[in-house]
């Protein structure tokens, strides 16, 4: 098989341009995917295809099925960490969580701050 090498410059928005000899070389299209392989201190790029499920072969589909959903073994995220000794605190409560409790405490406030502006 004949090596063959294209220069792509990294424009400003870190786009590369594939040239058109590339993409017929290829078999590629405007709107396809490649899957960028980073190895060591070189990259591949792989072709991509897509395929909709119903074309897929049984088994692979199948297998694809199973995959999807709960499983009996899933445990709520609480449960796993107690099981390996997370113990949390009010501190750490994530962001989104503190803006939710903010957000109620001052809507519980609400009613009372307007209650004593029209007494």
């Amino acid at each position: 098989m004949a090596t063959t090498q294209f220069r792509l410059p990294i424009g400003a928005k870190r786009q590369v341009t594939i040239p058109a000899a590339c993409m017929k070389l290829l078999a590629l299209e405007e709107g396809g995917e490649l899957l960028l392989e980073v190895s060591g201190d070189h990259a591949i790029l792989h072709p991509m295809v897509s395929v909709p499920r119903r074309d897929l072969p049984e088994e692979l589909r199948k297998k694809f099925l199973s995959r999807q959903g709960e499983k009996e073994s899933d445990i709520p995220l609480s449960e796993f960490l107690g099981q390996i000794g997370y113990k949390g605190s009010k501190k750490s409560k994530p962001a989104v969580a503190r803006a939710r409790s903010e957000k109620s405490k001052a809507a519980d406030a609400e009613p009372l701050a307007h209650a004593a502006a029209t007494e």
